[in-house]
Order: C-alpha cells, then structure tokens, then sequence
C-alpha cells in the first residue's frame, strides 16, 4: 500500500474546504464547481441508478480482459482509491493560496475542466454503460460504501483516470506558468505526479477498472486537452507500475496493451473524428468479440 510520506509538502497540507470558501468570494469559481456538481449528479449517479431502476434504458458491456487475471486483488488500495476527489480539490485550493488573485482565473478554468470531462464521459456512459466483475461487498467497510453509492457501470472511460491525470498534468502547467522559478515547488511537482499515477494504479488493484479502462481515459484526455496528448499521455502510460509492480505480474505487457489500445483509439479518431463514437464502437466491438467466444464454447 501506498507509503505516505512524513514530510507533507503543501498540496496535502491544504484542505479541500479552502477551494469551497474562496468560492464564496469568486464567482467564477463558484460558476465552475456550480457546472462540475450538476455533472456529477447527472451524467455519473442519474445514469447509473437509472439503468439500475430500469435495465433496459441502455447496454451495458463488460469490459473485464484476461490481464486483468495478472493483477491481484488489494483492497488497502481502497483508501487511496477514494481520494481521488479529494486531490482534485486540494490541488486547485492550492495552486489558489500559492499564487492568489493571478491563478484565479486558472484555477476557475480548473473547476470547469472537471465538469467537462464528466460532461464528455457522460457522452459515453448516456448511449452505452460498462462494468467489470468486482470483489464481493465485504472485502472492507470502504467497499461497501463503494457498493452503495457506486454501482459500477461507468467504467469506459474511467473517469478515475482522467481527472487524477488532468490534476497532474494542469498543477504543472499553472505552476510552470505563474511559478519565477518552478523548482521551488519541486516537492509540490514530484508529489502531485506520482499521487495521481497511483490512484489511476489503484483502480486496477481495487477491481474497479479494467486494463481496458486506462488507455480510454487517456485517450478522452488527449482529445480534450492538447498540452496531455503531445507532452503527458506517454509518460503516464511509461510509468505505470515502473516504480513498485505492486504484486502485479507481466507489467510489461499489461504496460504494452495499454499504450497499443490508447494508438487504437488515437488511429480511430483520424477514422471517424468523433471521440464518444471511437469508445462506442469499441464497446460494441467488445461485446460482440465476447458473444461470439461464448458460442463457440
């Protein structure tokens, strides 16, 4: 499980609630998270529970692959797992405390992203849902609240793996922006990278994600935001599980897949120029690939 560190630099220093009340005094701040909680109530637990009340609104596919057999189950990443919120918020607060009135406007553009990526996920999870096979409900008390408020549809694209990536990827840039000297927030940079490659890890070791998943959501990164696809895509992927394989075995291939299935969907796009419909026909895809083995055993 993740070690955390004893000498906490000031991203984890700071509290979400900082990020709320400043929004009480910006209302451009408050516009952006204003837009990001109507879109997490609709396009992630509106969709979810209305497929779970009514079955048959839309498909749903399991997207579970045979490499995810390579990778155990660990649920003490559950903890990490749910953070994931929590270190958009603290990231934001942040990079607004550190560099004040200047980083407003960046830090609203921030809260706005996260509305948009739930926006353009829902785009995929309002026409075709996807679940995977998770661990029972009682594996630790974190699941079971996982269990009651998740209901495990949305898993392509993994909203997990976008907005953890898009928080290590725009800390950065606004840093690198209003920063005279970025290297004095060395601790901030390193820390804030690694964080989120390890909760986008975590998903896979909690059996929340399949291998699948991770190269979705890279590639809904890469089409929203150019700076990630030409500089920050690769180096996610590059690093996955490089550091500490976390039990997991074949990382190579597993890393492999991931960049191989992510150059798939970029390929697509150039195709047919519309992000939702490259991950819909692969659904589709994956589905009928699936049925067509269960006829033939």
């Amino acid at each position: 499980m993740k070690n955390h560190r004893k000498n906490k630099n000031g991203i984890q220093k700071t509290t979400p609630v900082f990020l709320w009340i400043s929004a009480l005094f910006r209302p451009e701040i408050r516009a952006g998270l204003g837009k990001t909680l109507s879109a997490i109530f609709i396009k992630f637990f509106f969709y979810q529970f209305q497929t779970v009340l009514f079955p048959k609104t839309r498909p749903v596919v399991n997207i579970d692959h045979p490499l995810d057999e390579n990778i155990p189950f660990d649920p003490s990443w559950v903890g990490l797992y749910n953070t994931f919120t929590v270190f958009w918020m603290k990231s934001a607060g942040w990079l607004l405390k550190t560099f004040g009135p200047e980083a407003a406007s960046d830090v609203a553009a921030f809260t706005r992203d996260i509305a948009l990526m739930y926006n353009t996920a829902g785009d995929v999870y309002g026409k075709c849902q996807s679940t995977t096979n998770r661990p029972a409900v009682f594996a630790n008390f974190n699941f079971i609240i996982i269990h009651i408020f998740d209901p495990h549809l949305h898993c392509i694209p993994s909203l997990h793996v976008m907005v953890c990536a898009y928080t290590g990827f725009m800390t950065s840039e606004i840093i690198k922006k209003h920063a005279d000297d970025p290297e004095k927030y060395r601790a901030e940079l390193d820390w804030v990278h690694k964080n989120a490659l390890e909760i986008i890890e975590s998903v896979l070791l909690v059996k929340q994600h399949s291998v699948n998943c991770i190269p979705a959501g890279y590639f809904m990164m890469s089409m929203l935001f150019d700076n990630f696809r030409t500089a920050w895509a690769s180096r996610y992927m590059d690093e996955m599980f490089q550091d500490d394989p976390k039990g997991i075995s074949e990382v190579p291939i597993i890393v492999e897949y991931i960049k191989n299935l992510y150059t798939r969907f970029m390929n697509d796009y150039k195709i047919n120029g519309d992000q939702t419909q490259v991950l819909l026909d692969f659904l589709k895809e994956y589905e009928n690939g699936k049925k067509k083995i269960k006829k033939s055993t």
